[in-house]
């Protein structure tokens, strides 16, 4: 059985507000700072510092750099991913060596090593993992982008 919803939320936000507060974003400016860096629309960033939405996933690897975090971590906390995960990862990292072998694996090939292989989970996983490969808010791109073209006028 999955938490309930509010308890995932509730979970959530007990560990990202005092971890938000603890990097310095917490007082006047903050849901700017929170908005900048990440790429949330302010109604978003208010909402997240209120403990009211947990935010899209696609936020999550910039809201786990402020906060020095991971994006797993993020993941699991809001009830996308299991808490095996991060066992997973943590066995991965203490022993500094691949349980898959040595070379790069695909998205596939992560959902069959952490248990995915209903196909519900399967494609939330796969989906996950797409969103994830976004580096940068589209928004930062676009600033970017525009800025380089103007530069190589």
């Amino acid at each position: 059985m999955t938490d309930a919803p509010h308890d995932r939320a509730g979970k959530f936000f007990a560990v990202v507000l005092p971890a938000l507060k603890e990097a310095g974003y917490d007082g006047y400016g903050s849901q700017a700072r929170i908005t900048e860096a990440t790429g949330m629309s302010p109604g978003t960033a208010s909402r997240l510092v209120r403990g009211k939405t947990i935010p899209d996933i696609q936020f999550f690897p910039a809201l786990a750099q402020l906060i020095g975090m991971s994006p797993l971590e993020l993941l699991v906390l809001a009830g996308h991913f299991p808490a095996d995960a991060l066992k997973s990862q943590q066995t991965l990292s203490e022993t500094n060596q691949s349980q898959v072998g040595s070379g790069p694996i695909t998205p596939e090939e992560a959902a069959d090593q952490l248990g995915f292989q209903d196909d519900v989970r399967r494609a939330v996983f796969l989906n996950i993992v797409e969103s994830l490969k976004i580096t940068k808010p589209q928004s930062v791109q676009s600033d970017e982008d525009s800025g380089e073209a103007a530069a190589q006028m």
